[in-house]
């Protein structure tokens, strides 16, 4: 069947799935997800993959429980385990979000968590070409360039849609041919929701007009989807991105020299490559340029929880998160400690003085230190006034002028443990140490050591 080997290949060459794998099904009951539900559970044997739905009620309506209750039956015919999430309504939605965005917002946090509970490799949903062309005429309703133009996508992350090239008439079909009798929800004919109106009343009457429209908005799709991979191919050579824990990292200079139509491109890609939702709204595009421009610091908010922050000629884009913790910890030596603020353990111990000190190396470093065992040490975080004596140099400097020398981003200065002994700071770590703790003609030393947690 052209269907099945359909999603043989998907699976096998798009997002690939190994032997043993796991993959979440969004599944409403509806006709496309009954589809693709239905697929699935018919290749999942011969690709020896795992399956599990999941039922995302939002409680629009008094009759979405019983909806819920036939998707799960429905999932259970097919031999499909599932899981039924009923929401809290229209009372998660935040300030100025439709009712319709709210949903969406959840379902995906939903499927998200789901999939990291179950260890999927990824969340399918059925999404097809019907879909896809109305996604083009509601972002060309509302105004959209390149990026909009290309659609949904069939792979974002571990999200994926296999069925972007299949009607949903053809759906239709497969799911007739199955017997399968899917679930009809009411809301999808609101005519008070702009998609709903685009399908029921203006896509008709657009199709009676032109008949070959439809062919045409997926090539137009396809096309921008080439267009896109182009340019951020290009964008993404010159500019030598920097995956960080939390989004990433670029030159400034970088971002500068490209050409300035490529902009709105290079920061979309950017967002994309950082797992941001959305590319940023013209005015966060020229409020960065703005700053940039202005040559001071950079700190511009671009939406969704996330912002660009500069520190030197880096650009960072990450997601907003509270002011790190202040940590202090008293470690009775030899011993260790956790510092769960950074997800590391601090050991310190005695040990034969060896080459590799001679080194630098920020996980571990020999001190010659006035301590002897019982005594105690403080490992904490930077406070504003300290100083060190940077190896090699005649006298103390200030910490934070010290970490810009060594051009340690402004983000990363409060996430250093320092070692502290008798109130004057002996280890920096990935920086320095203070000069008055370097080995010399010892033959025994302390050995400090970090590691994660």
């Amino acid at each position: 069947m052209k269907f099945l080997a359909h999603l043989e290949s998907f699976f096998s060459e798009q997002a690939r799935l190994k032997p043993g794998n796991r993959l979440l099904v969004a599944f409403s009951g509806g006709l496309d997800s009954t589809a693709l539900l239905w697929g699935l559970r018919e290749i999942a044997a011969k690709m020896r993959i795992g399956l599990h739905a999941v039922h995302v009620d939002h409680r629009f309506d008094g009759d979405s429980q019983r909806r819920a209750n036939e998707a799960c039956h429905l999932a259970t015919k097919l031999g499909v385990e599932i899981t039924a999430i009923r929401c809290r309504g229209s009372s998660e939605s935040s300030p100025g979000e439709s009712q319709e965005a709210a949903a969406r917002r959840i379902r995906y946090d939903i499927l998200e968590a789901q999939r990291q509970r179950l260890q999927a490799t990824f969340t399918a949903t059925a999404h097809h070409a019907d879909d896809q062309i109305e996604t083009l005429l509601i972002r060309l309703l509302y105004g959209t360039g390149i990026e909009g133009l290309a659609g949904i996508r069939a792979v974002k992350g571990k999200l994926v849609r296999p069925l972007l090239s299949w009607r949903r008439s053809e759906l239709a079909q497969i799911v007739a041919q199955a017997d399968l009798k899917p679930v009809t929800d009411p809301t999808n004919y609101r005519l008070d929701v702009p998609r709903n109106r685009l399908r029921h009343l203006v896509w008709p009457r657009l199709l009676d007009a032109e008949p070959a429209l439809p062919a045409r908005l997926l090539n137009l799709a396809a096309t921008a989807h080439r267009t896109r991979q182009a340019l951020a191919e290009k964008v993404g050579r010159a500019l030598e991105i920097q995956s960080t824990s939390n989004g990433l990292v670029i030159r400034q200079q970088d971002l500068m020299s490209l050409p300035r139509e490529l902009w709105p491109h290079a920061l979309s890609l950017l967002h994309r490559e950082a797992g941001v939702p959305y590319p940023p709204g013209t005015t966060a595009q020229r409020d960065l340029l703005r700053q940039i421009n202005e040559g001071g610091r950079v700190g511009c908010d671009c939406g969704a929880g996330w912002r660009w922050e500069s520190s030197g000629d880096l650009l960072r884009l990450c997601r907003q998160a509270p002011r790190p913790l202040a940590f202090a910890y008293t470690l009775e030596v030899p011993g260790e400690c956790e510092i769960p603020e950074l997800a590391l353990r601090l050991r310190l111990r005695r040990g034969s003085v060896a080459s590799w000190m001679f080194r630098h190396s920020s996980r571990r470093v020999g001190l010659c230190l006035p301590i002897e065992p019982g005594d105690h040490v403080i490992v904490r975080s930077r406070r504003t006034g300290d100083r060190v004596r940077p190896l090699g140099c005649a006298y103390s400097r200030r910490l934070k002028e010290v970490l810009i020398d060594r051009r340690i981003p402004r983000w990363d200065r409060g996430q250093i443990p320092l070692l502290e002994v008798n109130s004057q700071l002996a280890w920096v770590p990935g920086v320095t140490i203070d000069d008055t703790f370097r080995v010399g003609e010892e033959t025994q030393a302390w050995i400090a050591e970090l590691e994660p947690i």
